[in-house]
């Protein structure tokens, strides 16, 4: 170990000596907007033909004495600094995800400084400018002070290779960043995993929570791509987009690449609006239908209709009735899609007040009918929506609201999209045989039970 720190002392005291840094940047880019939003800024130690002769490992060592990590990391800013000129005058939007060592910061005899000093005078706007920071640093010690003064000028801040633990996500919240990335060690596989994609989707929402946009970095595979893409990690970078493939049949440009997952991606999401707009259409037809029902029948028959309703619909994952005011006047009858041990942990009793709800608060601004997505319930473990609407009785001019929540996938077997290889292969011409009975040919006599031989020459006979 001492014989690494002190070939490793000797190494960079070279690198700084002749300013040997060579900054190379890899692409950040959205999915939503197909396109490069920034690039990450990664500094190597080389001589002067550019071969690496310190690795990353050597160069950020926490080893090294302080003052030669301060060193570094002031050469490696201005060194990325001054290599984003050229690219942030020709795209004054683009953001520089620019790496901070935070153990040079946490260091007493460095209290005081700041990466800021080193891209103040670079005049670029701070907006562009996002200091990236490594979590596994932060979880030790995080240099709040110096984060919260970045924030103030005006400066985003990045987390990087951040994993969903206890103490990784009390970094999240307590720093509160504009981009979350998400270690590849988290992710790797979801693409063949289903209860893998629900975890990443739940980091996904976890750091939307604290204000952050998420970042999946270290995509390696189009399948890793377009999986993270439907768990909401839309912004991605990794060895997928900056690598050309060789071959005729693969994607051979980074602009290929994004045209063609952005078509199976647009793909997937038309399939899951097509399929939860048929499954609304349905569903709406049968709250019209069940107002109709209630409208007729006596209030005191009002849970029959229901109970009736959730027997024919097996999608169905609760329905109820409100009065004007939010309170409950029906029992909650859950359906074949729900889970009615619920009942004993939510509770849903005849009397209780739905006026915080989204559904009443819409209702209740002057709406008759709304839609929408319901949060996962005691009730529903999967993705639900509800429709609710006003209706009214002879007998009263104060409406009452049906409640109907289902579930948001279609009762048919299910779909899987075709990828953008699927549609091309589609389009080449084919020959296909034509079926017997197109043919004119009927089956073989063998395979006619006796009961069609029977039926046969009735059918054949015409009306007189």
């Amino acid at each position: 170990m001492e014989n690494f720190s002190n070939e490793c002392q000797t190494a960079v005291g070279q690198i700084l000596e002749g300013k040997g840094v060579e900054v190379f940047y890899q692409p950040v880019l959205s999915l939503e907007s197909k396109g490069v939003i920034g690039f990450e800024a990664f500094s190597r130690g080389v001589d002067e033909l550019g071969k690496t002769i310190v690795e990353p490992a050597c160069l950020f060592s926490s080893s090294l004495p302080p003052d030669t990590q301060f060193k570094v990391e002031m050469l490696c800013l201005n060194k990325s600094l001054d290599s984003f000129r050229d690219i942030h005058r020709k795209y004054k939007n683009m953001i520089l995800f620019l790496n901070v060592n935070s153990n040079v910061y946490n260091l007493p005899e460095n209290g005081k400084l700041s990466p800021f000093k080193a891209v103040e005078s670079f005049k670029f706007n701070p907006r562009t400018i996002a200091f990236e920071f490594e979590v596994s640093q932060l979880e030790k010690k995080i240099p709040l002070r110096l984060i919260k003064s970045l924030q103030e000028n005006g400066y985003r801040i990045s987390l990087d290779n951040t994993r969903v633990s206890l103490a990784g996500l009390e970094v999240v919240f307590k720093i509160r960043p504009d981009f979350v990335k998400l270690d590849r060690f988290f992710f790797k596989g979801l693409d063949k995993s289903n209860y893998k994609k629900d975890m990443v989707k739940a980091a996904a929402f976890t750091f939307k929570l604290a204000g952050a946009m998420p970042i999946a970095k270290g995509v390696e595979t189009e399948g890793e791509a377009l999986a993270l893409a439907e768990a909401g990690f839309y912004i991605q970078q990794g060895f997928f987009y900056t690598n050309e493939e060789e071959g005729e049949s693969s994607t051979s440009t980074f602009g290929e690449k994004m045209a063609n997952l952005g078509a199976d991606f647009r793909g997937v999401k038309i399939l899951k609006f097509d399929e939860s707009r048929e499954v609304f259409a349905h569903y709406h037809l049968v709250l019209k239908s069940t107002v109709l029902k209630l409208q007729q029948e006596e209030f005191a028959g009002v849970n029959d209709v229901l109970k009736e309703l959730i027997k024919k619909e097996h999608g169905i994952v609760s329905v109820f009735v409100l009065d004007a005011s939010g309170k409950q006047v029906s029992q909650r009858f859950v359906g074949k899609s729900g889970d009615v041990i619920g009942k004993s942990v939510e509770v849903s009793l005849t009397g209780r007040d739905h006026s915080h709800e989204d559904y009443f608060i819409y209702l209740n601004s002057g709406l008759e009918k709304v839609a929408g997505r319901l949060r996962r319930s005691a009730f529903c473990r999967e993705d639900s929506r509800y429709i609710a609407s006003f209706f009214y009785r002879q007998e009263t001019r104060r409406g009452l609201i049906l409640v109907l929540e289902y579930l948001d996938k279609s009762q048919k077997p299910e779909q899987k999209p075709e990828s953008q290889k699927e549609q091309e292969q589609k389009k080449e011409p084919k020959q296909e045989s034509v079926p017997e009975q197109e043919q004119g040919l009927e089956p073989p006599q063998e395979l006619v039970s006796e009961k069609e031989q029977d039926q046969k020459p009735e059918q054949k006979q015409k009306p007189e």
